[in-house]
């Protein structure tokens, strides 16, 4: 129980799943350097736990656990096992002093998926922890279907885990059918049965950050998450967005412990890695997310950047970049020639403001730089204006 009273004084700990569950997804795969470079990069950040795989996979992945396990990195590596006796006996031979057990919990998991009752669950899950415990061994157990499960048999099942010696128990929203209020509820419940609990969500209704953010703020110290949310199905909670979410939104913003901008930085070359498209848009790490170019947004960001900017670009490597379209008003054009050397007086950017619109309905999108330098040079020449001032003149 120390390890629960220690963790929430700390603020949360990420439990990386990339290599697990994000191996999952089909058509990922991880060969031994990306495992190598993926675990070495997630410690350095700040990562703390990071689940590296399964040996229920055969040899060529029992090859790499051994591998990965002589890295030297701070964070505790684990592997995800089978409640049987070969995955026990596999992570033992390879030298493991912590893994994770998968138990059913629900009643259509517990009857289709391990063909076990509610007793035998029970059972199983005590001889399982005190026989890995009695080896030196930490175990935590994950709650396989927690989300469909009742409450009841998951207060048992807890109450097992804890007597058993188990050091924490897993919360999965194994189909993602949660929303925010509903695991912020019964997050807070099992956090109350003595056990430390970390959260797993899944994202199959677009709601795995939210959630394990809400998890968190009931009681959930240990955020299981994926650098990209790479995942089964529509994938798991992001990593990057948990983080930034707690450091940046609440009442009371969290210490994370994580390096944000290493975060956002492995977030890019991971989606290389998997060979999936980084959205431009994408939260957190897309290329254009501090993009502005409508006026009202341009004139507050420009003269106070936090009006609506919720973290600075510097957090994620990236850059703010004023884009000239049809809505962009006088503080985005002068932004604009200014970038360029150049004074726009007032006079000039009246006449100018309404060309360089009707150029954005034209051209139905961005105004180029450079179109918008030919129309103020030729209202200079016009004489409709007077003399451009030069920056430094």
């Amino acid at each position: 129980m120390e390890e629960g009273t220690k963790t929430q004084a700390v603020g949360p700990v990420f439990v990386d799943t990339t290599l697990r569950d994000g191996g999952q997804s089909p058509g990922v795969f991880f060969d031994r350097p990306t495992k190598m470079a993926i675990v070495t990069t997630l410690s350095r950040i700040g990562v703390r736990e990071i689940e590296v795989g399964t040996p229920c996979l055969g040899e060529h992945e029992i090859a790499d656990l051994r591998v990965l396990l002589t890295l030297p990195v701070p964070a505790e590596l684990f592997p995800w096992l089978r409640p049987l006796e070969e995955d026990f006996d596999a992570a033992l031979r390879l030298g493991f002093r912590r893994v994770h057990l998968s138990f059913p919990t629900s009643e259509g998991h517990l009857a289709s998926v391990r063909g076990m009752s509610r007793i035998e669950a029970l059972e199983r899950v005590r001889r399982s922890i005190r026989r890995l415990s009695s080896e030196g061994v930490r175990v935590s157990v994950g709650l396989e279907d927690a989300s469909r499960a009742d409450m009841g048999f998951l207060e048992d099942f807890v109450g097992a885990v804890r007597e058993s010696g188990g050091i924490r128990v897993r919360y999965c929203d194994t189909v993602g059918r949660h929303h925010p209020l509903e695991i912020a509820e019964r997050i807070g419940q099992v956090s109350r049965w003595g056990v430390p609990v970390e959260v797993h969500c899944h994202n199959d209704l677009g709601m795995a950050t939210a959630n394990t953010v809400a998890a968190f703020h009931a009681g959930a110290r240990f955020l299981s998450t994926t650098v990209t949310g790479v995942g089964e199905r529509a994938g798991n909670a992001v990593m990057e967005e948990v983080a930034f979410a707690l450091a940046f939104s609440g009442p009371e913003e969290a210490e994370t412990g994580i390096d944000l901008p290493g975060l956002a930085h492995i977030s890019r070359w991971l989606y290389t890695a998997i060979g999936r498209t980084l959205s431009p848009y994408r939260p957190v790490v897309g290329s254009r997310i501090f993009h502005h170019s409508s006026g009202i947004h341009v004139d507050g960001v420009i003269k106070e950047p936090a009006n609506y900017e919720l973290f600075s670009p510097d957090q994620v490597g990236s850059k703010r970049k004023i884009i000239v379209t049809h809505q962009t008003g006088r503080a985005g054009i002068r932004n604009v020639l200014e970038r360029m050397g150049y004074r726009p007086p007032p006079e000039i950017l009246d006449r100018l403001v309404p060309i360089v619109r009707e150029e954005g309905w034209r051209l139905k999108g961005i105004v180029p730089a450079q179109t918008i330098l030919s129309h103020f040079m030729a209202i200079i020449e016009a004489g409709q204006g007077g003399s451009p001032a030069r920056q430094g003149t």
